[in-house]
């Protein structure tokens, strides 16, 4: 099978990205479920690499001409879910950085009001 000069690309960027994943995870700058989701990436990357005709075969099957066109509405895609997956994460951080906010009022205007704490702090 011959692989043209994008074909090694891919599968180098893809190899590079899963590498770089298990650093981070490895050294606790990544949690495990957003791993997870760059190392599905990675492989895909890789599976397209080797085999090229996966992307031709689903392109003529999904009517799409050109198949790199397969290829950068699949990205869109991922990048759009993985922004919402994004959003939805920081909404439920901020409910929680709310919540907690004001459980510390509660509990700091009860000890200002017991004298246990000064009340200029």
């Amino acid at each position: 099978m011959n692989y043209t000069t994008a074909n090694i690309t891919t599968l180098l960027i893809g190899a590079i990205l899963a590498i770089t994943i298990f650093m981070m995870v490895r050294r606790d700058h990544l949690h495990g479920p957003f791993a997870i989701w760059w190392l599905i990436v990675a492989s895909i990357a890789i599976i397209l690499a080797i085999f090229p005709i996966i992307v031709n075969k689903v392109a003529h099957y999904a009517g799409i001409n050109y198949p790199p066109t397969l290829i950068l509405v699949l990205a869109v895609s991922f990048i759009l879910l993985k922004m919402l997956s994004q959003d939805l994460q920081r909404t439920l951080q901020e409910k929680k950085i709310r919540r907690l906010t004001q459980k510390m009022a509660i509990l700091e205007k009860a000890l200002k009001d017991n004298k246990l704490i000064d009340k200029d702090t």
